[in-house]
């Protein structure tokens, strides 16, 4: 089974990638003279099976990233109950005896 590992890429209103040493606030809006700021986010997974809508927080985006993983994940089935039924069969008394 493949791992599924998320990137979260930041992109400017143009459609080009917004690379990691433009600053800019927790909205987005630019800190960096000359560019206009982060517009969209997108999530892929390393599946190549797998892009999130666009987005426009990256929270949301990893968010979409988290659910694609965990959605992979292969069912898990519940282990036996060790409860109430094992110990009425340890003291179960036949009355036959």
């Amino acid at each position: 089974m493949p791992r599924h590992s998320i990137t979260v890429t930041a992109y400017h209103a143009d459609g080009t990638i917004c690379p990691s040493e433009h600053r800019h606030t927790t909205g987005g809006s630019p800190l960096t003279e000359g560019w206009t700021g982060r517009k969209r986010f997108l999530a892929t997974c390393s599946c190549k099976q797998w892009t999130s809508n666009p987005s426009s927080t990256k929270t949301y985006a990893a968010e979409q990233g988290r659910r694609h993983r965990s959605d992979q994940l292969p069912a898990k089935s519940a282990p036996p109950s060790k409860g109430p039924a094992v110990v009425r069969e340890l003291l179960r008394c036949d009355a036959e005896e």
